[in-house]
C-alpha cells in the first residue's frame, strides 16, 4: 500500500506523537514524500524540530520522490479547482499511483474524490484496521 502523508501530519507528529509511530514501522505500507511537502514542514519547524523530520523521513518505509511532476498532471488538478498548494500533492499522489493522502486539511478532505487516491484523515485511516493502530 503506498500513501502520502500531507506536511500537517508530519508537523502534527513532531509536535504532540500521534498515531503515525505505527504507521512508520507497518512494512506493508510504503510512505511517500517530496520535495514539496519537506519545504513545506520544514518551513514550520524550528531547528530541533528539523532534525527530528529529517530523522523520521530516513526510516526504512519512506521513500523519497526528487522527480519533477508532469506539467499536464499539474494543469489537470488546477483545472478541477484545488488551490496552488493543494495541486502539487494531488499531481504527486497521482503520478505515484498513491493509495491514500492523509490529511487533516479541509480544503482536500471536501474536495471531489479522486479517481486514483483516496482523502482520508489519520483517524478515518487508523480506523479502517483498529487491530493494527489502536
Amino acid at each position: 500500500m503506498i500513501i502520502v502523508l500531507d506536511s500537517n501530519e508530519y508537523i502534527n507528529h513532531i509536535n504532540k506523537r500521534n498515531l503515525l509511530d505505527k504507521l512508520f514501522s507497518d512494512e506493508n505500507i510504503s510512505i511517500c514524500i517530496n520535495d514539496h511537502i519537506t519545504r513545506e514542514v520544514v518551513r514550520n519547524l524550528n531547528e530541533h524540530q528539523r532534525k527530528e523530520f529529517y530523522n523520521i523521513i530516513l526510516g526504512k518505509n519512506i521513500e523519497f520522490y526528487s522527480q519533477k511532476l508532469p506539467l499536464s498532471s499539474l494543469d489537470r488538478f488546477k483545472k478541477i479547482g484545488l488551490k496552488k498548494g493543494d495541486i502539487a500533492i494531488a499531481a504527486f499522489c497521482d503520478y505515484i499511483g498513491a493509495d491514500y493522502l492523509i490529511s487533516e486539511n479541509r480544503h482536500f478532505l471536501k474536495s471531489r474524490k479522486f479517481d486514483k487516491f483516496r482523502v482520508v484523515s489519520l483517524r478515518e485511516f487508523a480506523a479502517r484496521d483498529r487491530n493494527n493502530f489502536c
